[in-house]
C-alpha cells in the first residue's frame, strides 16, 4: 500500500513538473506573461529554467531504465544541466555574457540580464547536476554526498517559496533569491524531493524513513518544524504590515509563542514516547525472564539428550557435547556435515527418503533409529525431528533431540528372546497336548461305536423302535465328535514343519476347480478368477485358505441361483490382498466377527453340513503370512472375504 502510494507520488510530481516547465516554454514563445510571472510584478521563469526543468524531468523517468541508449541520453541531459547552470553561474560571478540567456527565445521582459536565470536558480540546477551523477556512483560516501548536496538545493527552494508566502518584497530580499520566480522555488522543492527518493537507503532520507525510535521521533518533529514557525510567520508579518503590531514586539510575541507551542508539543511526544518506553521496559523485562527460563530449559535439555541444528538442506550448524560424546565425532568433524555420518545397513535408503517427505510437510517425526558410530559399533537412539519456518512459512532448520536407549533396547531383546522361547515351548506342549487328546479321545469313541454297532447288529430282533432310534443318534454323535477331534487336530497341525515356497495362485485355482469339479457341476457354479500374482507362503495352506471359502461360497448359495465366485488380488506395496466374492446368502453384520472363531456355527447342522471351523482355519492360514482376514456382507446380498498376504 505504501509502495503504491509513492509511486502515485513520484508520477503525480513528475506529471507536474512536466507540465509548468512544458507552458513556460510555450509561454515565452507565444510572449503569454501570466504564466511566465505567476504573481504580479514578481519575477519570472527564464525559458533556460523551464528547459532545465523539462530536462530534468526527463532525467528522472529513465534514471531507472537499463541499456547504454537510456543511460547515454541520461548522461547527456545530466550535463546539459550542469553546463547551463555552471556557465550561468559564471556569468554571475565574472559580468560576463556567455550567449546562453537568449539562446532560444530573446528576453524581452526583464530589464537587468536579460534570459539570464538568477544565482540561486543557476547554483541550484548545478546541486542538481551533481545530484544525477551521484545516483550512478557505487560509493555510498559519494551517494551520501549527493543526497546531501540535493538537501541543499532543496533547502534554498523552501526559503525562496516562503519569501512569497510571506509576501516579502523583491526588494527586501537578497540579491541570491531576489530574481528567483514562485514556481521555479515550487519546482526545484518537488524536483528535489524526486531525487532524494532515489537514494532510500542512505543518509538523512533512511534516517527520516526508518522504523527505528528516533526516525519516529524525527518524522513527528518535522511538521512542527515547517509548520508552526511558517504559520507565526505568516500571521506576524501581516499584522505587522496592517500596523497592528510594531515589529519588535512581534518578534518577541513570535517567540513567546514559539517557545510555548514548542513546550507543549514537545511534552505531547514525550508523554507518548515514555508509554512506548514503559511498555519497551516491561517487554525488556519479560524477555529476560523468559530468557532466564530459557537458559534452565538449556541446561536441562544438555544434560540428557544430544542436540543437532540444520540448516533446510540437513547439513550441521550447532551442536551440544551430548552429541559428540554420543557419536564419538569431534565438533570439527560434525560440523558442516549431515546426518549421512550416523546412517547404518539398518535401513534401506527409502526409510530416510520417507522421513524427509514427513518433515517438508512441517510434520515433526518422532521414532527409534539405530545410528553408526565414529568406531563402527551402532546404538539406538530415541530421536525428534523438528522443521521450523521463517515468517515466510518456508522450513529454515531443523532441531533434533536424541537420546541413547541401547541400554533399554537390549533388554527389550533379551525379554523378547525369553518371551519367544517360553512362548515357543509352550506351543510345543499345546501341539502335544491337542495331538494327545485327539489321539486319546479317538480310542474310547471307536470303543464307543464298535460295541454300539454290535449291540444293534445283535439284538436288532430284540429291540424295540425307541432303542433303534438311540443307537443312531449314539453313532451319528459318535461320528461328529471323530469329526470334530479330526478338524481340531489338524487346526492344530497348520504351519507345522512346512516350507516357504513360491507359490503360482493361478495353477492353485486351477487345481482346486479339478478338485472340486463334481460339486462344481452339480451347483452350476461360475469361478472367475483374474490374473492372479505369485507369491511366497506355505502351499498347503494356502490351497486350504482359497478351497474353504469356495466351498463356503457353494455350500451357503441361494437357492433359486447358480453359484458365481469371483477371485481378484491388487498389491498393496509388499502385501497382497486377495478378494473371493460370492452371490450366496450373505451373513449380517452383528454375525461378521464370530464366523472365524472356532467350532462358531451360524446354522443348524441340518440345514449346512460341516463341524465349524473352516473359516477358523483360514484366520490362522492369513496369520500365519502376516495377514488378516475380514468379510463384507449383507443379507441375501452376497459376501467379500478379503485376505492379506506378507509377500516378503
Amino acid at each position: 500500500m505504501i509502495n503504491n502510494t509513492t509511486k502515485i507520488f513520484k508520477k503525480t510530481i513528475l506529471v507536474i513538473v512536466l507540465l509548468i516547465s512544458g507552458s513556460v516554454m510555450i509561454s515565452w514563445f507565444l510572449d503569454i506573461e501570466e504564466i511566465l510571472s505567476v504573481i504580479s510584478d514578481s519575477a519570472t521563469m527564464k525559458f533556460n529554467t523551464a528547459l532545465l526543468f523539462f530536462l530534468t524531468s526527463f532525467c528522472l523517468i529513465i534514471e531507472n531504465k537499463k541499456g547504454k541508449k537510456s543511460q547515454s541520453i541520461y548522461f547527456i541531459l545530466t550535463g546539459i544541466i550542469l553546463l547551463i547552470g555552471t556557465l550561468s553561474i559564471l556569468e554571475h560571478g565574472f559580468q560576463i555574457d556567455l550567449a546562453i540567456d537568449n539562446l532560444f527565445v530573446k528576453d524581452q521582459i526583464s530589464k537587468n540580464s536579460p534570459g539570464r536565470m538568477s544565482v540561486a536558480t543557476s547554483l541550484c540546477f548545478t546541486l542538481l547536476g551533481i545530484g544525477f551523477l551521484g545516483l550512478k556512483t557505487r560509493k555510498i560516501q559519494f551517494k551520501k554526498i549527493s543526497q546531501s548536496i540535493v538537501l541543499i538545493t532543496m533547502f534554498i527552494a523552501f526559503i525562496s517559496a516562503i519569501t512569497y508566502v510571506l509576501k516579502i518584497p523583491a526588494e527586501n530580499k537578497t540579491f541570491f533569491f531576489e530574481t528567483m520566480a514562485i514556481h521555479t522555488s515550487l519546482l526545484f522543492l518537488f524536483s528535489s524531493s524526486l531525487i532524494a527518493l532515489k537514494t532510500p537507503n542512505i543518509g538523512f532520507i533512511k534516517l527520516l524513513f526508518s522504523k527505528l525510535n528516533g526516525s519516529s521521533l524525527l518524522r513527528k518533529m518535522i511538521p512542527f518544524i515547517l509548520l508552526i514557525p511558517f504559520l507565526l510567520s505568516y500571521f506576524l508579518s501581516d499584522l505587522i504590515h496592517k500596523n497592528i503590531i510594531e515589529y519588535n514586539f512581534g518578534i518577541i510575541i513570535y517567540t513567546v509563542i514559539l517557545i510555548l507551542i514548542s513546550i507543549i508539543y514537545t511534552s505531547i511526544i514525550s508523554f507518548g514516547l515514555n508509554k512506548s518506553d514503559y511498555k519497551r521496559r516491561a517487554l525488556d523485562q519479560n524477555i529476560i525472564s523468559k530468557n532466564e527460563e530459557l537458559i534452565q530449559y538449556k541446561i536441562a535439555l544438555n544434560s540428557v539428550t544430544a542436540l543437532t541444528i540444520t540448516d533446510n538442506k540437513g547439513v550441521i550448524k550447532t551442536i551440544n557435547d551430548n552429541l559428540t560424546k554420543m557419536t564419538q565425532y569431534t565438533e570439527k568433524e560434525l560440523l558442516g556435515n549431515d546426518f549421512s555420518l550416523f546412517y547404518s545397513d539398518h535401513y534401506e535408503p527409502s526409510f530416510f527418503e520417507n522421513i524427509l517427505a514427513v518433515l517438508n510437510n512441517g510434520t515433526i517425526w518422532e521414532g527409534e533409529l539405530q545410528n553408526l558410530r565414529k568406531d563402527g559399533t551402532t546404538i539406538w537412539v530415541s530421536c525428534s525431528i523438528i522443521p521450523f519456518k521463517n515468517e515466510h512459512g518456508t522450513i529454515e532448520e531443523f532441531v533434533v533431540l536424541k537420546q541413547d536407549i541401547s541400554k533399554r533396547k537390549k533388554a527389550e531383546a533379551l525379554l523378547e528372546s525369553q518371551y519367544v522361547k517360553q512362548l515357543e515351548a509352550k506351543n510345543k506342549e499345546l501341539e502335544q497336548f491337542t495331538y494327545i487328546a485327539s489321539h486319546d479321545l479317538q480310542e474310547p469313541l471307536r470303543t464307543v461305536t464298535s460295541f454300539s454297532d454290535i449291540l444293534s447288529t445283535e439284538y436288532q430282533d430284540k429291540l424295540d423302535e425307541q432303542a433303534k432310534i438311540s443307537f443312531k443318534f449314539i453313532k451319528q454323535a459318535t461320528s461328529r465328535m471323530s469329526s470334530l477331534i479330526k478338524a481340531l487336530l489338524d487346526y492344530s497341525r497348520l504351519g507345522y514343519e512346512q516350507k516357504l515356497t513360491t507359490i503360482n495362485c493361478n495353477t492353485l485355482i486351477d487345481n482346486i476347480t479339478k478338485d472340486l469339479n463334481t460339486t462344481i457341476s452339480q451347483t452350476n457354479t461360475k469361478i472367475e478368477a483374474k490374473k492372479l500374482p505369485e507369491l511366497k507362503g506355505y502351499e498347503t495352506a494356502i490351497r486350504l485358505l482359497f478351497q474353504n471359502l469356495i466351498t463356503n461360497a457353494i455350500k451357503f448359495r441361494q437357492k433359486d441361483r447358480s453359484p458365481i465366485i469371483k477371485i481378484s488380488a491388487k498389491q498393496k506395496g509388499n502385501i497382497w490382498e486377495f478378494c473371493v466374492e460370492d452371490n450366496g446368502i450373505g451373513i449380517a453384520k452383528e454375525f461378521q466377527k464370530k464366523i472365524f472363531a472356532i467350532f462358531q456355527r451360524l446354522h443348524l447342522k441340518d440345514e449346512y453340513e460341516g463341524t465349524g471351523i473352516g473359516l477358523a482355519h483360514c484366520q490362522k492360514i492369513a496369520n500365519l503370512h502376516g495377514g488378516e482376514i475380514w468379510v463384507e456382507s449383507s443379507p441375501m446380498k452376497g459376501s467379500k472375504f478379503y485376505f492379506t498376504i506378507l509377500n516378503e
